[in-house]
């Protein structure tokens, strides 16, 4: 068995991962939640539901899950570095049709960055 080892996207540590469920939110009915496995560990997200067709499916290759200024945010993967965000709603029929997902390793790892009263620090 080949061991999948950590990248370096714009000089960020991620971690490949596997989308292993998705199933409705338990937090809101209009929003999907996907479980990622990754060497790290289980990391999941909530989607919301996309309203319309953002992009062919078949058209995404790389996906990379990044901690950003707002929260956890999904990058199109172009050039072996972090693309343009993407809406959440426009990533997941992407990362359903089987695009490779990258996770950021402070993403999954706790401790990695510093939390304050008002939440993790960008």
């Amino acid at each position: 068995m080949t061991r999948v080892t950590e990248s370096t996207l714009s000089g960020r540590s991620f971690l490949p991962a596997t989308l292993e469920i998705a199933l409705r939110c338990p937090a809101r009915s209009d929003y999907i939640e996907l479980r990622f496995a990754t060497s790290a560990g289980p990391w999941q997200w909530c989607f919301p539901e996309p309203q319309h067709r953002y992009a062919d499916p078949s058209a995404a290759t790389s996906i990379a899950l990044a901690f950003g200024r707002y929260g956890a945010q999904a990058h199109l993967i172009r050039a072996g570095a972090l693309g343009p965000a993407l809406p959440s709603a426009a990533a997941l029929p992407l990362i359903l049709a089987d695009a490779r997902i990258l996770v950021e390793r402070r993403l999954i790892t706790p401790g990695l960055f510093p939390v304050s009263a008002k939440g993790p620090a960008a």
